[in-house]
């Protein structure tokens, strides 16, 4: 029922693993994870045709940039902070060899 009630007001929520936020004084919060209500593109908007980017670019630029339309902001309406994972569950990478191709090799020496 919530998920009928969203689409019809083109309304959809998103995961952020790592969004950053700024106080008023300047200061970052973040990154940390939240759950964010944003608003769907208008699908009968004659500038991006549904898909929430415009095509623009510079004379002469080998490939196209792409800017947000007005449609769809790109900033979430509301959103949820969730609380950052405890420090024990994270996982810890070991240091990876840079001399061996195959990424799950665990020797030490270097291929010559």
């Amino acid at each position: 029922m919530i998920s009928r009630l969203l689409a019809r007001k083109r309304l959809a929520v998103r995961y952020w693993g790592g969004w950053v936020a700024t106080r008023r004084g300047g200061r970052q919060i973040g990154p940390r994870p939240i759950l964010a209500l944003h608003r769907l593109p208008d699908p009968h908007c004659l500038d991006c045709g549904g898909t929430g980017e415009v095509e623009c670019g510079v004379y002469g630029q080998d490939e196209p940039d792409w800017a947000d339309c007005d449609c769809a902001p790109f900033l979430p309406l509301a959103y949820l902070w969730l609380p950052k994972r405890p420090a024990f569950t994270r996982r810890r990478h070991l240091p990876h060899d840079p001399w061996c191709t195959d990424p799950n090799c665990t020797h030490n020496q270097p291929p010559f």
